[in-house]
């Protein structure tokens, strides 16, 4: 059995003082003051003069950090900002980044009250590296974009008058390639500039770690003080620590202590311990904070106050199982990156919580923070809304450097102001050691470093996929956790006992594009192996920027980018960037649902219920996968209908612990009636915050005969009449073009319903991941609908047509022969059955028969599995029931599963049902109309790295054939009909975002 390597949850760290490799002696790794009454803080935000120069020589203006450099003619800039989002420069996208800089100047006052007091300033992040002045004076400089660094420039501030601050900011500073991630390389001051001042003698560190025992913690907590004072510290002097619970009440049992454990010339280690009984515990479930106050004295003068939140949890990892608070866990990840459309890097908080907020109700309790420390505020947020997160050492790019000892330092210097700003959040549970970088001599003593600094937290190296088995053979001890990425299904089964490391998937389920396949496969096999923690899905945020086009976008083309009008779009750097669940605007995607489904923390299993006469309770299990609640926090609703009629409801009590399998029985008042054709259950789950964060439908099989549709749907009228190569019902007009074998249909009015087809459908309209995919694999897209057919009729008269089609070689990689018959009925309707055979050696997305439809067919309902499209391996997201789209929502386009009936009409009612049986029914909108497919066969959606789960291919599958019933409808609908649908005038709002979207 390997050691526990837990050593306390919030916070290990030992502290390398001597260590500094920045350029001036005025650099200060300084505790920020906490925010109070009594704090001396200035934010210097706002609006600065600036100057671009596209090099990093600056000529003429090398003087401009000086306070008598006249800038008067330089533009202004938002700080926090970056100047490509402002228009001083190009936007670039990773390793593209441009030579520049940016000369920035402003001016600020420091209170004549400051007088005694050192004076800093901490710039929170800054792209790439910066040197800076004050009143003309060098004060130092910094390379890591996305680390906090501080100075100490009591030397240069003139208190309580104007002051001058200038600041070069450089792409092009030894290192600034790790900063070059997946994502938009924007440059300059991104985050806070805080000006603020602390007594002589200071809390320069502050160090907690907590230990948990039996209904109790110990807290040992570190306070570094250091003086700015030629003189010795006071014998007086001493720290005392106040703790309050989450309630705000003091914790009466608290230990102090008061004596220093080490001491050097400038500072000096005092050591507290407080004894908890009965805690309250932090965990993403229980997000309970403490406040711990510390106050600094000499004798019985305080001189300085701080304060922050910190949570009593245990992060532990032995025999390959992660754990909190000794109870294994499992992470239900996103990746996200600091980037807001309009802001860039300099996201705001406000956008921030949003982002929580919206990552909190998919059902994530994980966050990685790829590929950098985060804005210091989405910590503090994940503390205190309940999240776990992995925060990286931030040298995601740079792999041509990592054999170079002499960036050490540079790597080194990244780890120790990631973790000493970082190590004292209880959100924070593991530390990635950069991303996908090969594995060196100077990226191990990194990781060990990182270690040295806090053993509290395991540390992982991510690696890819194709890499990781070398890696884990090669460095079996050399890191707590292993985090591939990637694994396809089988991989990850393998993965899934081999190792005594616990695996966390640091990116898997790459969301590129609207395809995203693997997710619910991939999470199985997480949720039922102790040993996979969990995993981080790339990512949450599609990665764009807003700008303008020079020209405008059709509609009719294929685009890479979600567009808010004509000329404006979210760029993302084609598809190198389209890899949210959300849009750059955070609306959320098809994929976005899918993710708040497959995480769903409580299950219903089964997909189906079944009455027996007599019998009116239904025993359905439930899989509670949260790892510290009770199902008895939960409320379940539940809902009886009848077709679209709600006949009972019910609020059903739960209780199960965590990881348990519960069968729970809902009572109902059901009475079959022939009359109705479906019935079924629906369940709706909500959270102790009151939301609903699942829900699931059980259709109810009923043992005796329910009636169909098609009979609801028809009356008998007229025979069909035969005139030339059309059919006429008092129903429809039905057209055949012999030459071509197109058809039309024109329902009882005269309005066109089916205006262009059949086509043989033989795949579906490209995505970006398939365009991804398939180039990288050199395979090409062939054409999805097969038109320009060959055509003879076989059967023509008033009850029967029968066609057959083949398609004509060409560069098509697919070829099919085969027939379609069409059977003409006195009661309105018109069956069709197709048959065809397949040759070529393509593969087959999707298969079987396609009609264009006018595009005045709006409204699209339909009873069947929903309201968002499915594919295998990604058909868990919808359920049973009775829905309604127009035609421009966004969620329209895609296959639906288990269709027995859909409608297609227009505003008035005017249009056609579709009736098939648990039918794969696909609708897409194209340039000439809306595309309406029966498939016969349905393939996974593309991954970006990888091939569908589940695709047929023609060499397998030769064959396809299918069959439905076409209906024409008038605005006058029989009354069977409205009792499932509505009105034929009803119609809904489209939610419509984007003007023209991606993979719509």
């Amino acid at each position: 059995m390997k050691k526990n390597k837990s050593f306390g949850s919030l916070i290990v760290c030992i502290l390398f003082f001597s260590q500094l490799w920045l350029s001036s002696e005025m650099v200060a790794q300084v505790l920020m003051p906490s925010k109070g009454k009594n704090t001396k803080t200035m934010l210097l935000n706002g609006t600065w003069k600036f100057k671009y120069i596209p090099s990093t020589t600056i000529g003429a203006d090398s003087l401009f950090y000086k306070s008598d450099f006249d800038v008067t003619k330089w533009a202004h800039i938002k700080v926090p900002g970056n100047w490509e989002l402002q228009g001083f420069a190009e936007p670039k996208y990773g390793k593209e980044l441009e030579e520049g800089s940016g000369l920035y100047r402003t001016t600020f006052t420091a209170p004549a009250s400051w007088k005694g007091s050192p004076v800093y300033i901490a710039f929170d992040g800054v792209q790439y590296g910066y040197s800076l002045w004050v009143n003309g004076n060098y004060v130092g400089d910094f390379a890591s974009s996305y680390n906090r660094q501080s100075f100490n420039i009591s030397s240069f501030v003139q208190l309580g008058s104007t002051n001058t601050l200038a600041v070069k900011v450089s792409t092009r500073v030894k290192g600034y390639e790790f900063d070059t991630n997946d994502d938009w390389s924007l440059s300059g001051i991104i985050r806070d500039v805080t000006l603020f001042a602390l007594p002589a003698v200071h809390i320069n560190d502050v160090v907690v770690q907590t230990i948990l025992g039996t209904n109790k913690a110990t807290i040992d907590i570190k306070t570094v003080v250091e003086k700015t004072l030629k003189k010795e510290f006071s014998e007086k002097l001493n720290v005392f620590a106040r703790l309050l619970d989450p309630q705000g009440k003091e914790v009466k049992d608290l230990v102090i202590t008061n004596n220093p454990t080490t001491s050097a010339l400038d500072n000096v280690s005092f050591h507290q311990q407080a004894v908890i009984n009965n805690p309250y515990l932090w965990t993403a479930e229980t997000p309970h904070l403490y406040t711990l106050i510390l106050s600094l004295k000499d004798d019985n003068s305080v001189i300085q106050q701080y304060s922050q939140k910190i949570g009593i949890r245990e992060v532990s990892w032995a025999n390959g199982i992660l754990k909190l608070n000794n109870s294994p866990i499992k992470l239900r990840g996103v990746n996200h990156h600091d980037l807001s459309p309009i802001n860039g890097r300099a996201i705001t908080e406000a956008e921030l919580l949003e982002d929580l907020k919206l990552i909190r109700k998919a059902n994530i309790n994980f966050i990685r923070t790829s590929h950098y420390p985060p804005q210091p505020r989405l910590l503090q947020l994940c503390d205190s809304l309940g999240f776990y997160l992995m925060v990286e050492v931030p040298f995601g790019y740079g792999d041509e450097h990592l054999k170079d000892k002499s960036y050490l330092p540079i790597l080194q210097e990244r780890a120790k102001s990631t973790i000493r700003r970082d190590k004292n959040h209880a959100s924070v549970i593991a530390w990635s050691i950069g991303n996908e970088n090969p594995v060196t001599e100077i990226t191990l003593q990194t990781a060990n470093y990182v270690k040295t600094l806090d053993n509290s937290r395991p540390v992982c190296f991510p690696q890819k996929g194709s890499d990781f088995p070398g890696f884990a053979k090669k460095y079996p001890d050399s890191l707590d956790i292993y985090a591939p990425h990637y694994p396809n299904v089988n991989r990850l089964k393998e993965y899934s006992d081999k190792f005594d490391h616990p695996i966390i998937l640091t990116e898997y389920a790459h969301s590129l594009g609207l395809d995203f396949d693997l997710l619910d496969s991939l999470f199985e096999i997480i949720s039922s192996s102790p040993k996979l923690a969990g995993g981080a899905i790339w990512m949450f945020q599609d990665q764009g920027i807003l700008r303008k086009a020079k020209e405008k976008v059709s509609k009719s083309d294929l685009t890479k980018f979600a567009w808010k009008d004509e000329t404006t779009f979210y760029d993302t750097n084609g598809e190198a960037g389209t890899d949210g669940i959300v849009y750059a605007n955070r609306i959320p995607q098809v994929d976005y649902w899918q993710v708040r489904k497959v995480y769903t923390p409580v299950k219903a299993l089964d997909d189906t219920l079944t009455y027996q006469a007599g019998k009116k309770n239904f025993a359905i299990k439930l899989i509670n996968r949260y790892d510290f609640t009770d199902l008895s926090a939960v409320k379940c609703k539940w809902e009886l209908y009848a077709d679209t009629k709600k006949i009972d409801s019910g609020i059903t009590s739960l209780k199960g612990i965590p990881h348990d399998t519960v069968s729970v029985v809902i009572n109902t008042n059901l009475a079959i009636k022939p009359v109705t054709t479906y019935y079924y259950l629906k369940l709706f789950f909500t959270n102790k915050e009151n939301y609903q964060f699942y829900e699931k439908t059980y259709p109810i099989r009923i043992e005796s005969s329910i009636p169909d549709l098609k009979t609801q749907f028809v009356s008998k009228g007229k025979k069909p009449v035969l005139k030339g190569s059309s059919v006429l019902q008092d129903n429809y007009l039905f057209e055949l073009a012999k030459a071509t074998g197109q058809v039309q249909l024109k329902n009882k009015k005269g309005k066109l319903i089916l205006s262009e087809g059949p086509f043989v459908r033989v795949g579906r309209k490209t995505t970006l991941a398939k365009q991804y995919f398939t180039k990288k694999n050199k395979e090409e897209n062939q054409r999805f609908l097969l038109s320009n057919l060959k055509t003879e009729v076989i059967s023509s008269n008033a009850q029967q047509l029968i066609v057959n089609y083949s398609s004509e070689a060409d560069s098509s990689k697919t070829n099919a022969a085969g027939k379609v018959a069409y059977q003409f009925s006195d009661n309105g309707s018109i069956a069709v059955n197709y048959h065809f055979s397949l040759d070529g050696k393509a593969n087959l997305p999707e298969a079987g028969l396609s009609f264009i439809i006018p595009a005045s067919l709006t409204e699209f309902r339909w009873v069947g599995k929903g309201p968002y499209q499915a594919y295998p391996g990604k058909d868990k997201l919808s359920e049973f029931g009775f829905y309604h789209l127009n035609s421009e929502d966004i969620y329209y386009s895609g296959n639906r599963q288990e269709v027995d009936c859909a409608l297609f009409t227009d505003s008035k009612g005017n249009g056609f049902a579709l009736l098939s049986n648990k039918a794969n029914i696909s609708v897409e909108r194209t340039e000439k109309g809306i595309v309406v497919s029966h498939n016969a066969l349905v393939s996974g959606r593309f991954n970006k790295f990888g091939w569908p789960d589940l695709l047929h291919t023609i060499e397998k599958t030769k064959e396809i054939d299918g069959s439905f019933t076409i209906i024409p409808l008038t605005g006058k609908w029989p009354e069977s009909l409205q009792k499932i649908f509505g009105k034929p005038d009803q119609t809904v709002v489209p939610f419509k975002p984007f003007y023209h979207s991606y993979d719509q």
